[in-house]
């Protein structure tokens, strides 16, 4: 549903509680929900990874970390440039409080490095300046 321009607004405020990043903020997400973002960022679609990144990265929870971290070695540059972008971005996530992972430092440093695309290059350098 997600991977359609259709069906995807519903399926977001069905499945994360808004669209909106003051809605997202506020949500509450079951277990399922969660688990279905989670599992979304590894979806054969890239459509539907970027999608269940981007919802996640408005959502304050650590549960978030693993497969986001997973997401930064995508094949798909946009994929990985949103990975970096949501395990950074303090902004997005006001309320977060979970210690950020010194392996998630490392893997964002990575990409700053060496990642072959300059924009995913980018956004882990800012990343990596918003959690030191």
């Amino acid at each position: 549903m997600l991977a359609s321009v259709e069906t995807r607004l519903p399926a977001m405020r069905a499945l994360a509680g808004g669209v909106t990043a003051t809605e997202l903020r506020v949500t509450r997400l079951s277990e399922a929900s969660a688990q279905a973002l989670i599992d979304g960022v590894a979806d054969p679609n890239p459509k539907v990874r970027w999608w269940c990144i981007q919802l996640l990265d408005h959502l304050p929870d650590d549960r978030a970390i693993p497969p986001l971290m997973r997401a930064l070695d995508d094949p798909v540059p946009r994929v990985r440039r949103n990975a970096a972008h949501a395990l950074g971005c303090v902004a997005c996530k006001p309320t977060m409080t979970a210690p950020f992972p010194v392996a998630a430092l490392e893997a964002l440093a990575r990409l700053a490095e060496a990642d072959p695309n300059a924009k995913v290059r980018a956004e882990a350098a800012h990343s990596l300046q918003c959690r030191r």
